[in-house]
């Protein structure tokens, strides 16, 4: 027969192991709705490359101002985000998007380009000045390029990073404007992720 102590030791076991298969259900669950897929081909690194050893990664539109600095740091970071979705691997919905965006201002930062450092990344616009990050009444941009490495420095251009179906539209464009003080002559360009039918991802630099 056993004893009081051991069965209350066997009842902790089953319970942590019916916690634990909780967990990896309610984990295996959120990675499926973020679109994640163990049999995807990847490559030595564990990162996504699009099956068929080829980068999986395709940039079809590369839109120029024609500013040699903010063109340049354009193509600095299309390169950044084909980076960011061969580390994330192909997905949808909000978790998709969050996991680029938290991928992207993590190398964007790590890279301090000339103009955004780490500061430039994730910061929160009011009336024309950067504010306290997530400020009420504030917008938050991805990615901010000023001429210099201070907030004082004047925006050269804003990156918005878009993931499936969302788009920058011209109120939005017209709102981070108004907030960010600058007038139509800076461009805001908009980095778009998407998945093709052929499980290529695509990467659209476009120039609002």
């Amino acid at each position: 027969m056993m004893s009081r102590q051991f069965q209350i030791a066997l009842h902790r076991c089953e319970v942590a192991a019916i916690r634990l298969r909780l967990a990896l259900l309610r984990s295996a669950y959120d990675a499926v709705k973020a679109g994640f897929n163990a049999s995807q081909s990847r490559d030595e690194r564990g990162r996504w490359n699009g099956g068929g050893g080829g980068s999986g990664i395709v940039v079809v539109r590369r839109d120029r101002t024609g500013h040699p600095k903010i063109d340049l740091t354009s193509d600095r970071l299309v390169e950044v985000m084909k980076e960011v979705v061969a580390n994330v691997g192909t997905g949808r919905g909000p978790l998709y998007g969050t996991a680029i965006h938290t991928e992207a201002a993590r190398l964007i930062r790590e890279s301090d380009f000339p103009g955004i450092g780490r500061r430039g990344v994730e910061q929160s616009f009011s009336l024309g000045d950067t504010v306290r990050y997530g400020l009420d009444g504030s917008i938050r941009t991805d990615i901010v390029l000023r001429d210099g490495r201070t907030n004082a420095a004047p925006i050269l251009a804003v990156w918005d990073v878009k993931t499936g179906g969302a788009k920058l539209t011209p109120e939005r464009a017209a709102q981070i404007r108004q907030h960010l003080g600058v007038g139509d002559d800076v461009p805001i360009v908009e980095l778009h992720i998407s998945k093709g039918l052929d499980a290529k991802s695509y990467i659209y630099a476009m120039v609002s």
